[in-house]
């Protein structure tokens, strides 16, 4: 609902607004505002990191020379309150209320500017035609289309510090982990651990979906205090700590679409097994590992290389809600979500205890999307300089 008094409202805050770039919980943002007035109310619609304007502000008010609007709901929110500096500068006191993974609050100000006053270069940057939308044909068929990897590498090398183990000793002993796992090669530590873990926690989208602390810890307090459930990212962030704990090389990786921006992308577990001599995936969210036709446990690559194949996968028996009677209708859904997400592969540089793209990530693509796609002003020309096509620069161990 709106305030009816409009006769006082300065309309010199109408128009499209570009704030600058801030920093909400480890996430570059830079939020949009469409600020209009018809005759009997002030509309406020925004975005984020781009100028499509696609959401409504739920409740606006005007007083005092001050614009003041939310969005999301009561108690988990984002507020604004605006006041005029000039013909072209609005300043913004900013707070996050429960939501974007912060527990409580986050204040932050800021300062919009017009968006007309941005030079042309720097205006196509943000404008909604400036986005790589998603293609027609199916998820699989994309896949196929941008199946071919290449030979360009990035000077990442990638590490572990390994200091997880002191870091979690509190939860080892709590859940009597090291008894947990005794006597078991790395496989099975790890298959353990996930299974440990996804007994506890499930996924989900709680508010702000992910802890602000990135440790094991964090995350299990976080799901702890919305269901027992987190995002995949949780998830998969506090799995390959818990087994690098147990001096097995893990981390997380985020598999993206296509298109870009998105609204939505998946994060697994890559686990370097010595015994195998090879990476095994663990998915948390559904308590799953997958093996192929000759019933070995696979790992992002190869199921890349199965899906482009069509070939068999075999999911685990204790995946979650995966019954008998309706497992393989689960695992075409599966097929058709990874085939979406296994464009784009980020990883990040440096793993540790609570680490999460600390120093920096590197990104796998296509070497169609490279030639084409990456050179696309969506992309800033930092996130190019860590895109790599070369697939065993990637995997290396």
């Amino acid at each position: 609902m709106a305030w009816s008094w409009w006769g006082d409202f300065e309309k010199i805050m109408c128009g499209k607004w570009i704030g600058e770039q801030i920093e909400i919980n480890g996430n570059p943002i830079r939020i949009f505002l469409h600020i209009e007035q018809t005759e009997t109310e002030v509309t406020v619609k925004f975005d984020f990191n781009d100028d499509s304007f696609e959401n409504t502000a739920f409740y606006v008010e005007y007083s005092d020379d001050m614009l003041y609007f939310f969005h999301n709901d009561k108690a988990h929110r984002a507020e604004y309150v605006l006041t005029i500096e000039n013909d072209d500068l609005i300043k913004c006191k900013f707070s996050v209320i429960n939501c974007w993974g912060y527990s409580g609050k986050f204040e932050k100000d800021f300062n919009f500017t017009r968006l007309e006053k941005l030079s042309e270069d720097e205006y196509e940057k943000y404008s909604a035609s400036n986005k790589i939308r998603p293609k027609s044909a199916s998820r699989l068929e994309v896949l196929k289309e941008y199946a071919e990897y290449g030979d360009i590498k990035t000077n990442a090398k990638f590490t572990y510090n390994f200091d997880e183990r002191e870091n979690l000793l509190d939860v080892i002993a709590k859940y009597n982990l090291d008894e947990l796992v005794k006597g078991k090669n790395d496989v099975d530590t790890a298959i353990a651990l996930m299974h440990w873990f996804c007994g506890r926690y499930r996924h989900g989208n709680p508010p702000g979906g992910l802890a602000k602390t990135r440790t094991p810890q964090g995350i299990m307090e976080f799901a702890d205090n919305n269901g027992g459930k987190t995002n995949c990212r949780g998830l998969s962030l506090a799995l390959a700590q818990l087994i690098r704990a147990f001096d097995i090389k893990a981390f997380h990786i985020t598999c993206k679409p296509y298109e870009q921006p998105f609204d939505d992308c998946h994060v697994v577990v890559c686990v370097y097994c010595e015994s195998l001599k090879k990476y095994i995936m663990l998915d948390p969210s559904a308590n799953l590992y997958i093996k192929n036709k000759d019933n070995e446990i696979i790992g992002v690559d190869e199921l890349r290389d199965i899906l482009l194949a069509d070939g068999e996968l075999i999911p685990n028996e204790e995946a979650t809600n995966w019954g008998n009677d309706g497992r393989m209708a689960k695992l075409d859904d599966y097929r058709d979500y990874m085939a979406k997400n296994l464009i784009r592969i980020e990883r990040c540089i440096a793993n540790g205890y609570g680490y999460d793209r600390k120093e920096g990530s590197v990104t796998l693509i296509p070497s169609k999307y490279m030639e084409v796609e990456a050179n696309h002003t969506v992309f800033y020309k930092e996130t190019k300089k860590n895109f790599m096509t070369s697939r065993e620069s990637f995997w290396q161990v």
